[in-house]
């Protein structure tokens, strides 16, 4: 199909880091998208935004900001009641993950944007990743491996994107958004563990393992991480270690390491916020310094303007599709989270049996 004639309109609602650093720059470099609003709680953070990518309206209500606009971007911590507004108007969403916690609340969604012949991406940007397709590439039927996060550097990542003076927003000062009533404190604990901080590296386990389904998950003590098992389709199917764990301030690491067959690979991805140059691949042959891949970021929103364009048939897979997926893993791990015994308790328990 042909370009539009004019650039979609987007509509952004939150300036955090990840808009400072990582979209604005990359819909203010895209042809085929032209910044019209930009929304924040803080005013503030509104207006430095506006200045800096040279947005012509602050808006100070979501009403406002849907006004005019062909595309929201959610890039706020809260995204369901934003989604639902845009849909009920008739404008596309482009939101950053989770969906929601609520799996039934994702579902809805979804089902809503199809009812309404209107997109709905999710900041999937794991899925858009070349250094990613490279590995999968490399071990196209993977028979097993881990994939590990121990991110120390994310707060002081995203306080260097944020101008001089404001402070990386926090999940914790988030309004509440809807999470699943049947699950206990522990299992809630895995699930945002799982959606905030692993939604990457269950992206890319989706997409390496389409049937990936879960097995065991265990929340570390004071919910400060978990380990996780999950397997690939089949009675005997493939199985897959996830880890996220704490790391001390400055130290990070995020690695898929995948086997299949006779081949092997592990993809060290970059730090947060930095560019994919950082990203490096080794496989069984050795790894080349040298390779550089390209930005995931440019790519995404680059698939984004296509969907728009109507360039991919609409019965092919959506982001939305992929998110649902990784959605139904995470709630799926959450299921079954069991928290570690406490020690002490442990030793009395033991000390009961004899």
């Amino acid at each position: 199909m042909n370009l539009p004639t004019r650039q979609w309109r987007v509509a952004v609602a939150g300036c955090g880091a990840a808009a400072f650093g990582l979209h604005l720059p990359a819909l203010a470099a895209n042809p085929a998208f032209d910044i019209v609003a930009v929304h924040d709680r803080e005013a503030e953070r509104a207006r430095l935004a506006a200045r800096r990518f040279a947005v012509p309206r602050i808006a100070h209500t979501v009403e406002e900001l849907l006004d005019g606009a062909d595309l929201l971007a959610v890039l706020t911590g809260v995204h369901d009641t934003l989604i639902d507004a845009a849909l009920d108007v008739g404008v596309h969403v482009f939101t950053e993950k989770p969906v929601s916690l609520d799996l039934e609340r994702t579902r809805a969604l979804i089902s809503k944007a199809r009812r309404a012949g209107r997109i709905l991406e999710v900041g999937a940007m794991r899925a858009h990743d070349p250094a990613l397709h490279a590995l999968l590439a490399t071990v196209p039927d993977p028979a097993g491996g881990w994939l590990i996060k121990a991110d120390g550097a994310d707060e002081a990542a995203r306080r260097a994107l944020l101008p001089p003076g404001l402070e990386p927003y926090t999940f914790a000062a988030d309004p509440p958004q809807p999470t699943p009533h049947h699950l206990a404190d522990d299992q809630l604990d895995a699930l945002r563990i799982l959606l905030w901080q692993g939604y990457h590296l269950l992206t890319a386990l989706v997409l390496a393992v389409p049937g990936a389904r879960p097995g065991t998950c265990t929340l570390a003590a004071h919910g400060q991480g978990l380990t996780a098992t999950i397997h690939g389709p089949g009675p005997a199917g493939a199985l897959f270690t996830l880890a996220i764990v704490p790391a001390a301030p400055g130290d990070f690491r995020e690695q898929i390491h995948l086997v299949g067959g006779d081949f092997a690979a592990t993809l060290d991805i970059a730090r947060p916020y930095q560019r994919a140059t950082g990203t490096r691949l080794s496989t069984h042959l050795g790894s080349d310094p040298h390779t550089v891949f390209g930005d995931p970021f440019t790519a995404m929103w680059n698939a984004v303007g296509q969907r728009l364009a109507g360039q991919h048939p609409a019965d092919l897979p959506t982001s939305a599709d992929l998110a649902l997926h990784v959605e139904e893993l995470a709630a799926g791990l959450a299921d079954a989270t069991h928290a570690p015994v406490p020690h002490h308790q442990e030793k009395e328990e033991q000390h009961a049996r004899r």
